[in-house]
């Protein structure tokens, strides 16, 4: 309903596509369309949206198929530009409606920011990716005997390679923390945090998440470099 009301009037009207995603967007992004163009040039950073349109082409210059795509966010639009290797890894995810997060460069040398990827993934795979930790906590004073077991069950049914702690908050407002065992580490996801917020509260699921900048990938001539070979 969504897409038949963008595409005979230009707009959504009764919701948006990107909402179920609104809480990747604000804690898993660096920047989004309005706030990109303020940043320097040439900045790494990660940005998340809709694939709202891919126009493709073929360059003058070299003769290379390349796509420039609308990348749509709940703020405005941008557009991404895909050409050379990056065409080539990345087209097949080049697909109208698509949710992606996208990890790449800011070009903003002309009126509208671009970004030129550098990594673009599903954007439910963020939690996964860009978690470093995750917390579940627990009000003691709403703790049965069934509690704990349960929190073992949640940990067994998502298991993956995030480190888990467990923070037992206290009436008087203290809080202690407890890193569970490393096979007790959990995959990041929304429905983790569903799961975890039915059984004992909205709230109780936090990710501490890595906020710091991407790292720019080196050519494949620099990795040769490194190890001596010419």
């Amino acid at each position: 309903m969504l897409a038949a009301e963008k595409e005979l009037l230009g707009f959504y009207v009764t919701g948006h596509p990107l909402t179920p995603y609104a809480d990747i967007l604000a804690r898993y992004t660096l920047h989004n369309s309005l706030t990109a163009s303020a940043v320097p040039g040439r900045t790494l950073t990660r940005l998340g949206g809709l694939i709202s349109a891919v126009q493709s082409g073929f360059s003058k210059k070299s003769g290379k198929p390349y796509a420039m795509v609308t990348l749509e966010d709940l703020d405005g639009t941008m557009q991404m530009l895909c050409m050379n290797d990056n065409y080539d890894k990345f087209r097949e995810q080049l697909v109208p409606n698509a949710a992606v997060l996208v990890i790449g460069e800011i070009n903003n040398s002309e009126d509208k920011p671009k970004i030129f990827p550098q990594e673009i993934m599903p954007l439910a795979d963020a939690p996964r990716k860009f978690t470093r930790q995750v917390h579940f906590r627990l009000n003691t004073a709403h703790l049965t005997a069934a509690s704990i077991p349960r929190v073992r069950e949640l940990a067994e049914a998502y298991k993956g390679n995030c480190p888990l702690f467990l923070c037992f908050k206290y009436p008087d407002g203290s809080a202690v923390f407890v890193e569970t065992h490393e096979q007790f580490c959990v995959a990041p996801s929304r429905e983790l945090q569903a799961a975890v917020d039915e059984q004992f509260g909205e709230e109780t699921y936090y990710a501490k998440v890595d906020t710091s900048l991407p790292e720019r990938q080196r050519k494949p001539w620099e990795r040769r470099g490194e190890n001596g070979d010419e």
